[in-house]
């Protein structure tokens, strides 16, 4: 477990600046635009390169091609694997680029399909087509780009995927500070926008080709003899089932956004930074654990090994329980503040704050389940039983349907975020209890009083955060300074590291009070995280 978490670790680090600074792009998003008609239209139009890439790229083909990989790598070496490597590559750029030509050709109607035509707003829909086309690269940017990852992760690379990403968000900020300094109109302005997240998409790709160059990969896509090769019908074989239970994944999406749609202009803004939010803790740790017991899972499968799969298993759901829970806790208790700091400002709105609070709090309640279920999944892969997350997902699929078609119009867009939860536990349940039949059981004696022992700790960190949060803010409110908006922010900011920073000393305290395993590696990783960044 120790090892486990500090190898996901490093990855966390990258993944940490990736998701920080796609909060920063976000936020820099609502400072210059706001929440309006135009932001729904962007939101929409992202929606349709994203329902695609995450469809064919970053989930059906990651999940089938990074054990195959890994198994011709240990079977036949890595000129073989290479070889993989470059007809999948051809592959996905035919696929794909036939998707975003077809994108590019009906992308008004993909907006109105996915919005119910904004209600009507002719003018909504357009935009949102314009802003699709100029999008629809990505598609096949992103899904090259998952190619290089996965053959990055299966050979414990981890870094240089993990921060790929972070890049992708670095040239949006770029775009971003660029239009701050540039007198545009809205419309205009968004525009540039998203060609600057065209151009991010190109940038994620290309930078994890020195990691590969140096491992001896020279890119040389290739169609020749692809629908015969073994190990290409491996992964077509197994991304059918993946695909499928993605599929009704991205229905739910789409009619999610249909939903988002109908309720005004807003929501579907509300619910995009929401999300950034929610996908914070779940990349930072769930997708770190995940990423690292997927590519040793796979190994250790390639093996034949089954007792080192589920303890890798094991391991990283033990990760997921001491890290993504009380990352989800603090999140709820600090849901407020946190967006106060990292949105309202410009043309985001107190007003948008408030619709956005809820809705954040919502999503949280579905980073446990979410992230365990990340690292139950890509084991079935791992062993060639790909219906079993198929099943999970599309039942997961059909649970926050019938939940959001029931409770939308009553809960509003925080109904819509609470079915993301309900959708994680029903796949979890299905994935948990096949997992124990399929492959046994991967928890380790002792759990249920390690899960008790894990939420006490949680209660501690609750207190200690409401306590000290509460206990600033009214001391600054006492002094009765009035601060400068930019030294609030500072002031508002430093206050919000401290809470955190004593929430994470209760909770881990409290761990190690309590003997805890794994708990003395919580209480090093922030000394070791600072050496790392500081290059010690």
């Amino acid at each position: 477990m120790a090892s486990t978490i500090r190898s996901s670790a490093s990855v966390s680090l990258a993944i940490l600046a990736s998701r920080v600074l796609g909060v920063v792009r976000d936020s820099l998003f609502a400072r210059i635009f706001g929440v309006s008609a135009l932001t729904d239209a962007y939101v929409a139009a992202f929606r349709i390169p994203n329902l695609l890439r995450d469809l064919f790229a970053e989930g059906a083909l990651s999940s089938a091609f990074v054990p195959t990989f890994s198994d011709a790598l240990v079977r036949s070496g890595r000129e073989r694997a290479y070889r993989l490597g470059n007809l999948v590559l051809g592959g996905v750029l035919l696929v794909t680029g036939m998707l975003t030509l077809a994108g590019f050709v009906w992308s008004d109607a993909l907006v109105s399909l996915i919005t119910r035509g904004f209600g009507g707003n002719v003018a909504q829909v357009a935009t949102g087509g314009l802003l699709a086309r100029i999008m629809m690269p990505i598609l096949t940017l992103v899904s090259v780009s998952a190619v290089w990852m996965g053959m990055l992760n299966a050979q414990q690379r981890y870094m240089a995927p993990a921060y790929a990403p972070a890049m992708f968000n670095v040239t949006s900020i770029a775009c971003g500070v660029a239009l701050l300094f540039l007198q545009f109109s809205e419309r205009t302005g968004m525009i540039v926008w998203s060609a600057g997240t065209a151009a991010a998409g190109l940038v994620q790709a290309v930078v994890q080709l020195p990691s590969l160059y140096r491992l001896g990969y020279r890119v040389r896509p290739s169609l020749a003899g692809l629908l015969r090769d073994l190990d290409v019908r491996r992964i077509v074989r197994l991304m059918g089932p993946a695909t499928v239970g993605l599929a009704a994944i991205q229905i739910n999406v789409f009619v999610n956004t249909q939903y988002a749609a109908a309720l005004g202009s807003g929501p579907l803004t509300y619910l995009q930074n929401a999300f950034r939010l929610f996908y914070l803790p779940v990349g930072l740790f769930g997708v770190a654990l995940a990423t690292v017991t997927t590519a040793r899972a796979s190994e250790e499968a390639a093996r034949g090994d089954k007792e080192a799969l589920l303890a890798r298993v094991a391991d990283g759901t033990r990760g997921v329980w001491l890290l993504a829970l009380p990352a989800a806790v603090g999140l709820i208790v600090l849901a407020k503040p946190v967006v106060e700091l990292l949105f309202q400002s410009g043309k985001f709105l107190p007003v948008h704050t408030e619709a956005t609070v809820p809705i954040v709090q919502a999503y949280m309640l579905g980073v446990l389940p979410y992230s365990l279920v990340k690292v139950y999944a890509p084991a079935f892969f791992a062993v060639d039983k790909p219906r079993v997350p198929m099943i999970a997902s599309m039942a997961a699929v059909a649970a926050n349907l019938l939940f959001n078609g029931l409770t939308y119009r009553r809960l509003g867009a925080p109904g819509l975020a609470l079915g993301t939860t309900v959708a994680a536990l029903v796949n979890l349940t299905i994935l948990r209890v096949w997992f124990g039949r399929v492959l046994g059981s991967p928890s380790k004696p002792g759990v249920v009083r390690d899960i008790a022992l894990m939420l006490l700790a949680n209660v501690a960190l609750v207190a200690v955060v409401m306590a000290v949060w509460t206990g600033a803010t009214q001391a600054i409110a006492a002094l009765g300074i009035n601060w400068p908006r930019g030294i609030g922010r500072v002031v508002h900011g430093l206050v919000l590291l401290a809470t955190i920073g004593a929430g994470f000393a209760a909770y881990v305290s409290c761990l190690r009070l309590l003997r805890l395993r794994g708990a003395d590696e919580l209480w090093a990783l922030p000394r070791k995280v600072l050496r790392r960044l500081t290059g010690r």
